[in-house]
């Protein structure tokens, strides 16, 4: 196949948006859970493309066939460096040989975003397309990041252990800075702001969006919570945007009440407060890195995208 690299216009924004809705059915097709907006409604989709078409993007022609495609999605500061994202409707190729296809795109953005100073590369692909993940391994790239759904069976295994619906986000101001100062330590190497004056910023913002606090107590203390609400609040999760979608915000158990069910009980409450409100799925987002709540979560959750990040060289001089 005869491959010719181009830069991205919007000359390419259709047959894009249908080389990413393919991947989205293969992906739909292994997790049913996911809803069909994606499918139903390409426009959205191609409008988000449009207005990132301004940024390093390239496409992949074969004669005057669009069959890859891959752009720049946002630029942020992150880690103590600046980052390059290709969220995961920001690129998509043809089923035959997408691993040429994508080391040719990354080769082509890569040099423009190093040249740019920009050391961290972040990409975002379907769980279940093992061959960018080879790829993408191959590439440099190691795990980061996961999106995960669930419907509403029951827990299994779940503690009878009591959960409270809290209404009164100050209970919380205490667990909720434990919670950010976990971040920082082995393994997970995140930084977050832990402040007081933080915490209650924003507990009172996840109020005020109408999210619900479940609360195991210990001794009249919060020892574990979970946060829910609508995930359109969130800035996570753009697939499952406008989709009746419920998410778990925030969730932690101390230390000593880890191993004891009492996750399963929080998760249970979630699940059923969920379903009253009407919800379709439950979604998550969790650090890979987290040993405790990444091994819950996929214990619990299906996963249908994951993030990979990769490092470069900060010394080299291009």
């Amino acid at each position: 196949m005869q491959y010719n690299v181009v830069p991205f216009t919007r000359d390419y924004l259709e047959p894009a948006v249908d080389l990413f809705v393919n991947s989205y059915r293969k992906e739909q097709e292994n997790n049913p859970l996911l809803p069909s907006r994606v499918i139903n409604e390409p426009e959205w989709i191609l409008n988000t493309l449009e207005s990132l078409v301004t940024n390093p993007g390239v496409a992949v022609l074969n004669g005057n066939r669009v069959i890859a495609y891959m752009i720049t999605g946002f630029l942020f500061p992150f880690k103590g460096q600046n980052a390059a994202l290709v969220p995961e409707y920001c690129h998509g190729s043809v089923s035959m040989d997408r691993k040429e296809l994508y080391h040719r795109m990354y080769m082509h953005l890569a040099d423009k975003w190093a040249k740019n100073r920009r050391h961290i590369h972040i990409m975002t692909y379907f769980s279940h397309d093992s061959i960018l993940q080879e790829t993408l391994y191959q590439l440099g790239f190691g795990a980061f990041l996961a999106e995960r759904v669930r419907g509403f069976s029951t827990v299994n295994g779940k503690n009878e252990a009591e959960i409270t619906e809290e209404e009164d986000f100050r209970k919380l101001v205490d667990i909720q800075v434990e919670h950010m100062k976990d971040y920082p330590d082995s393994p997970i190497f995140i930084s977050k702001e832990s402040a007081i004056k933080t915490a209650i910023a924003d507990l009172e913002s996840h109020t005020k969006n109408g999210d619900a606090f479940f609360v195991y107590y210990e001794q009249n203390k919060p020892g574990a919570y979970f946060t829910v609400g609508d995930l359109k609040e969130s800035g996570e999760g753009f697939l499952l945007q406008n989709t009746s979608t419920a998410q778990i915000k925030a969730a932690y158990v101390q230390p000593h009440l880890r191993g004891k069910g009492i996750g399963k009980a929080l998760l249970q409450r979630a699940i059923e407060w969920s379903q009253d409100q009407s919800y379709e799925r439950l979604f998550v987002e969790h650090e890979t890195a987290n040993y405790y709540g990444g091994n819950f979560w996929s214990k619990h959750f299906s996963p249908y995208l994951y993030f990979s990040l990769r490092y470069i060289d900060n010394t080299i001089d291009y």
